[in-house]
């Protein structure tokens, strides 16, 4: 008998990855092996063979990559519950990043999805520039009082401050409201020490309702993701002057009073219709904005006037049975069994690896899908969708005697992304890669790193070994920076305030071997 697998049947076997756990680990790190219990029992039920298998460092996912690639483990998928170990919240997407470099299909969020959702102030940018509600807010530098007094300045009272890359409330212990310059400097430079390889960020203290979103995947659904049924946290009985805020001891410490008194609730009031189709749309917005796979969470709260805002975005959130994201499936009359079966569902595509395919030049039938990639990546400004178009145009003006060298890439016969190359004039041996850009749908089907791959094999054939890259450094290109230096581009020089104040130009650099 096969496995109970509607959705698809090559799932044969699924591995459970997640990080280690120690007997003095506190709350919110063992709290994985809630969310594997929880997997086990519904990979039972669907009939899904299911083995663990933990995984923290290189050695342990080279032994995760040898299981799933053994002799006979086709169809092997691995439910990724992979989170980082505390201070090292970048590790988190480095574990995804491992899996699609090696070809092994895995649950939730893509790497890309994964390292934009980690960092708070990169979410914050990319949200803002699709046209989506942030509190305002900004980085705390204490090296610098001008940027924390502009930050604090442009910023009303009272403020929240956090560790931007935590997650599960790690840093927002105790009172993190703000009201005075003093107590924000004072807060900034303790999570400073406490945090000091990820940034501090200040926001306004939003007064409002806090909100709950759950999303799941459903290719039945328009955008193929369903909205789960929408959370209120109620802070009940809270004195005056105790923050409303779920924090670390809200979430973690079953004893405290902060945890006793945070209640879940559903907007079940027809007078709340409004707000939550409101809240839907913008949810599903922060998803496709940010390329979230499988299952997320969007938190949001609104201020005095009931405008809603995006707090966090959570990309894999807790599946654990009493967590927030499994009490939204069972408001939706969502089984464990049925949760794991749609996440799992979004996961398969991934086990046909589908082909990309490259070819070079480009043809007058690109040039309608390539503009619209250039716009659905949320990355070019007006003026950069301009440019990249009058290469586009060049190109198929001119043919083999324009400057640019296009490279389209291919899934399903649907145009995945595309790159542009240009020797640059004056020099033996060196070219610029000037775009290289993959459509939202695509991403986490190597369709980047394949374009990549193709651009510089081309490079390397007419004796372009020296392949520089610009990019901007502002925190929206920070997946971008990742990826060129995952693929073994150096940063050679930085030019600050370079597109604007505070967006400087980041030059990559990378030598090819000559081609034979």
């Amino acid at each position: 008998m096969g496995p109970l697998n509607p959705l698809n049947s090559s799932i044969r076997r699924v591995l459970i990855a997640h990080n280690p756990v120690g007997d003095q680990d506190d709350p919110s790190t063992a709290d994985v092996l809630a969310q594997v219990a929880l997997v086990e029992d519904a990979l039972a039920e669907l009939g899904l063979p299911a083995v663990r298998k933990t995984a923290g460092d290189a050695r342990s996912l080279e032994a995760l990559r040898a299981k799933a690639q053994a002799s006979g483990a086709q169809g092997t998928v691995v439910f990724n519950l992979m989170e980082a170990p505390a201070g090292s919240p970048y590790l988190h997407p480095g574990s995804a990043a491992f899996l699609e470099i090696t070809g092994i299909p895995f649950t939730g969020s893509p790497a890309a999805a994964l390292w934009l959702t980690t960092d708070k102030v990169a979410t914050r940018a990319v949200l803002a520039a699709e046209g989506l509600p942030v509190p305002a807010g900004g980085r705390i530098d204490l090296a610098d009082p001008e940027v924390l007094d502009h930050v604090l300045a442009r910023v009303p009272p009272p403020w929240i401050l956090k560790p931007a890359c935590e997650d599960a409330s790690v840093g927002i212990e105790g009172n993190p409201v703000c009201a005075t310059r003093e107590e924000a400097v004072e807060l900034a430079a303790r999570l400073a020490g406490r945090f000091p390889r990820e940034p501090v960020l200040a926001e306004r203290f939003l007064p409002g309702r806090e909100l709950n979103v759950s999303l799941l995947a459903d290719p039945g659904k328009p955008g193929g993701v369903e909205v789960l049924p929408i959370a209120e946290i109620l802070f009940q009985d809270f004195p005056a002057g105790m923050p409303r805020v779920v924090g670390y001891e809200a979430k973690w410490l079953e004893s405290s009073f902060a945890y006793i008194h945070t209640v879940r609730a559903f907007l079940d009031d027809p007078r709340d219709a409004v707000l939550v189709e409101r809240v839907r749309r913008l949810a599903k917005r922060a998803w496709s904005a940010c390329g979230l796979a499988g299952y997320a969470r969007i938190d949001l709260r609104l201020d005095e006037d009931g405008e809603p805002y995006i707090l966090e975005v959570n990309a894999n959130p807790c599946l654990a049975a009493d967590a927030g994201f499994m009490a939204a499936a069972g408001r939706a009359g969502l089984t464990p069994r049925q949760v794991v079966q749609r996440i799992l569902g979004a996961a398969t595509p991934r086990l046909s690896n589908p082909v990309v395919k490259i070819r070079r030049g480009l043809s007058p039938t690109d040039r309608a899908p390539l503009d619209e990639l250039i716009r659905a990546t949320g990355f070019f400004n007006p003026e950069e969708i301009d440019i990249a178009l009058e290469l586009v145009d060049d190109r198929l003006a001119h043919g083999e005697a324009s400057h640019y060298r296009f490279l389209v890439g291919e899934v399903d016969g649907r145009v995945a992304g595309y790159a542009c190359w240009g020797a640059i004039l004056g020099t033996q041996a060196s070219a610029d890669l000037y775009w290289i850009a993959v459509h939202p749908r695509e991403q986490g089907k190597k369709a980047g790193a394949a374009l990549l791959q193709a651009a510089e094999d081309w490079m390397a054939a007419e004796g372009r070994t020296r392949v520089y890259v610009e990019t901007a450094t502002r925190a929206q290109y920070l997946p971008t920076r990742r990826f060129y230096l995952a693929c073994g581009y150096e940063i050679t020089a930085e030019l600050q305030d370079f597109y604007a104040p505070g967006d400087g130009k980041a030059v990559f650099l990378k030598v090819l071997e000559r081609a034979q």
